[in-house]
């Protein structure tokens, strides 16, 4: 999202609605309160139109042959599921668990447990991404989490934890130098890599399912800079709420020799490593890639 444009989940989601939803997950558990979500979603799939447009590219670029009604399915669809993820973060976050299925763990275990040296988690809008922090957890390191400070804060709550430290990106120079300074401390950092941050923030192109995103350079300068490895990893939700699935893609360590600073092009290869892992999450989990262009959203409905 632009820095001046607000994040769709900033006014979704007041006290009440939220306050209920935890009463539901208290009382009868998550599996029942994800299914409540199909109710409640149907208002928003009927009613915000700000949403729905903000979806569209995304929706059409991953259904190219649906027509008007399927994507407002579809819509549907993808709406129930972010619905069901935010109440398994809840969940996670409260200090339950649900089962865990890893694939290739071994990517990640051997650079968890090298304390020496830093590590960057490359995390997407794909799933229960929240779950990645409390896989952390387990690990007892230090975690930053580089991202955009949410206004609505019943969801900004969703990323505390005991060692999570939040970096607000809107700071000085993007927080980049604070999390120079985490990983030359041999301690973790987490940046999405799907989506900028803001128009200030360089990003490179990456094309998912025929279309361009701009992605933030940081995650990439910051590997060549401190000489760590990137991990990109997808969590999936399984069911309505009944565990997830963590997908590790193989490191990712640039080959650069510094002190100068990267061109652009220098990324283009590990990038395409990263892109086509994501493109396989959206081909094979289409309801778990939330990708929202602010853009579409603002636009009128006849352009969309």
């Amino acid at each position: 999202m632009p820095v001046a444009a607000k994040n769709l989940s900033d006014q979704r989601g007041n006290a009440l609605g939220i306050g209920f939803f935890r009463v539901v997950i208290r009382a009868l558990g998550p599996r029942c309160a994800c299914a409540m979500v199909w109710f409640v979603a149907f208002f928003y799939a009927v009613c915000d139109g700000t949403a729905r447009r903000a979806a569209t590219p995304y929706l059409r670029s991953r259904f190219p042959k649906a027509g008007t009604m399927a994507r407002r399915w579809h819509f549907y669809r993808l709406i129930v599921a972010q619905g069901q993820v935010i109440i398994l973060a809840h969940w996670l976050r409260s200090g339950r668990q649900v089962p865990i299925r890893e694939e290739q763990p071994e990517h990640l275990r051997d650079a968890l447990c090298d304390r020496r040296r830093g590590l960057i988690l490359l995390i997407s809008h794909v799933g229960c991404w929240q779950a990645a922090l409390t896989y952390l957890e387990n690990y007892q390191r230090p975690v930053n989490l580089l991202i955009q400070a949410n206004a609505n804060v019943h969801i900004a709550k969703m990323f505390l934890g005991q060692h999570v430290t939040i970096i607000n990106n809107d700071g000085p120079f993007g927080g980049l130098l604070d999390c120079v300074a985490a990983l030359e401390r041999g301690e973790i950092v987490c940046i999405m890599g799907d989506r900028q941050a803001g128009d200030h923030e360089e990003a490179l192109p990456m094309t998912l399912l025929g279309r361009q995103l701009f992605i933030p350079r940081s995650p990439w300068l910051l590997a060549a800079r401190c000489r760590c490895a990137i991990v990109p990893v997808f969590t999936l939700m399984r069911g309505m709420a009944g565990g997830i699935d963590f997908f590790f893609a193989p490191p990712i360590t640039i080959e650069y020799n510094l002190p100068r600073k990267p061109p652009a092009d220098i990324f283009t290869p590990y990038i395409a490593q990263y892109a086509a892992a994501l493109e396989k999450m959206a081909v094979d989990h289409p309801y778990q890639l939330f990708h929202y262009d602010h853009q579409a959203s603002t636009a009128t409905p006849r352009e969309t």
